[in-house]
C-alpha cells in the first residue's frame, strides 16, 4: 500500500510539473514562410484563391479534392482533402485566408499575403499557418515541432 500511495503521488506530481511548464510556451504557434515569384501579382493569385488549382501546387497533392461547395473561390468556398476540411475565410486582391479543420486537432488558420516584389519584377508571397492550442500539457509541447513539421513540407510547396 505504501508503494502504491507513492506511486500515485509520483505520477500526480509529475504530471502537474509537465503541466505548469506546458503552460509556460505559447498558446498560439505561427509558422511562416515566404518565397518570390518571377510573375504579377495577378497570376499567383489565381492559383491561389482557387482551391481547384491548390493540387498544382499544394505539397501533399496526393489525396483527392472533394469540392463541398458549388464555387471554388472566395470566401465560404469549401473542400475536403483527405480527413481536412478547407474553408477560405477572407479573400481579396493581396491576402487570401482559410480555416483548416482537422479530424482530432484545434483548427488552423492558413492565410497567404501577396505583394510586389522590390527586388525582382514579380509577387513576394508570404504564407502563415497559425495554430491555437488547449492547456493540455502535450498539445503545448508537441507544438514546438510544428515548425519541423510544417516547415520542410511549406518550402517543398513553393
Amino acid at each position: 500500500m505504501k508503494y502504491l500511495k507513492l506511486a500515485v503521488f509520483s505520477i500526480a506530481s509529475l504530471f502537474l510539473l509537465i503541466t505548469c511548464i506546458g503552460l509556460l510556451f505559447p498558446s498560439q504557434v505561427t509558422v511562416i514562410r515566404s518565397a518570390s515569384f518571377n510573375q504579377p501579382v495577378d497570376s499567383v493569385y489565381a492559383m491561389l484563391h482557387d482551391i481547384q488549382n491548390w493540387k498544382l501546387w499544394l505539397f501533399d497533392s496526393t489525396h483527392p479534392v472533394k469540392l463541398l461547395t458549388s464555387n471554388s473561390s472566395g470566401p465560404g468556398a469549401s473542400v475536403e482533402i483527405g480527413s481536412s476540411k478547407i474553408t477560405i475565410t477572407h479573400d481579396s486582391a493581396f491576402y487570401i485566408e482559410s480555416t483548416w479543420q482537422g479530424g482530432r486537432s484545434n483548427d488552423q488558420v492558413c492565410g497567404w499575403q501577396l505583394s510586389r516584389d522590390k527586388n525582382t519584377p514579380g509577387t513576394l508571397v508570404r504564407w502563415h499557418y497559425t495554430q491555437h492550442l488547449d492547456w493540455y500539457p502535450w498539445e503545448r509541447v508537441g507544438a514546438v515541432l510544428n515548425e519541423k513539421i510544417l516547415g520542410p513540407s511549406m518550402d517543398s510547396s513553393f
